[in-house]
């Protein structure tokens, strides 16, 4: 499932590639996948432009230039593509929109995930919206935050660290790189963590989610035949899906434990 790093790289592209543009057309092969009626999902869309893209944790927002907003998450196995005028759209999509220009936006594999149409007045009632943590990145995300919020629970770590009312947006990859920088073992309970590993927690966490955005994440689907950027963090990570590989640091086999019911991966000598 994209996480922060994958969704901020995907609002990024978006952004150049979308934001300005006009709706001439929309395609829905999966009903399903909206909240509302093809129909008027349609009637919401067409002549309208896309005037603003933002991201809330591991959610797209698409603002359009009449009342209304669609949010989009891909859950496991969604994706979203960007067709320039002319290109050939191999595999049927969720959801396609055409721009008047000839490009076009394609949702693929929706099957899990949604794209739903909402009031823009109404973002931040939301249902799923509003039950988010805060934003890690956010400059309101403070040490001083991060650690009231650690103090109101007690169990382990890695759980914690990718339940979307604590903080939003963390998933298994990076909740994995996180501890790892930080050198605490995901079984650790929260509750022993000393005041210079919970600093080191915060560090890490803005960290890691700022280089693997700057390197592009981890997602295999590329956005555009002209982009170069997503999945450049893949070689980067350091312990997440090595398990037996040596670690970078010590040379230990990289260990997988099942941990609040997700795969952990960690050096057990490196992180205590």
């Amino acid at each position: 499932m994209p996480e922060i790093p994958e969704i901020e790289t995907l609002r990024k592209h978006l952004a150049r590639s979308v934001e300005g543009k006009k709706i001439a057309e929309v395609e829905v092969s999966r009903p399903k996948t909206l909240n509302t009626s093809p129909e008027l999902f349609q009637q919401a869309l067409i002549a309208q432009e896309i005037c603003q893209v933002q991201r809330r944790a591991k959610i797209l927002v698409l603002s359009l230039t009449n009342t209304f907003s669609f949010i989009v998450h891909f859950m496991l196995e969604g994706f979203v593509r960007f067709y320039y005028k002319n290109e050939i759209i191999a595999k049927r999509p969720s959801i396609l929109l055409g721009f008047d220009n000839g490009e076009r936006l394609a949702f693929f594999k929706m099957n899990l995930g949604y794209i739903h149409l909402v009031p823009t007045a109404d973002l931040a009632q939301t249902p799923e919206l509003a039950a988010l943590g805060p934003e890690p990145l956010s400059p309101a995300f403070t040490y001083d935050i991060f650690n009231n919020l650690l103090q109101q629970h007690k169990g382990m770590i890695k759980p914690l660290l990718i339940d979307q009312k604590f903080i939003a947006g963390i998933g298994n990859v990076y909740s994995n790189e996180v501890l790892f920088c930080s050198q605490i073992l995901p079984t650790r309970k929260s509750s022993t963590l000393s005041e210079e590993e919970k600093q080191s927690l915060y560090r890490c966490i803005r960290r890691i989610l700022n280089d693997a955005i700057n390197y592009g994440g981890v997602y295999e689907e590329k956005f555009s035949s002209d982009d170069t950027i997503t999945g450049g963090y893949t070689p980067h990570l350091q312990v997440a899906y090595r398990t037996g590989e040596p670690c970078y640091v010590c040379g230990t086999p990289i260990q997988t434990k099942r941990v609040g019911g997700r795969n952990a991966f960690f050096c057990p000598v490196c992180q205590h």
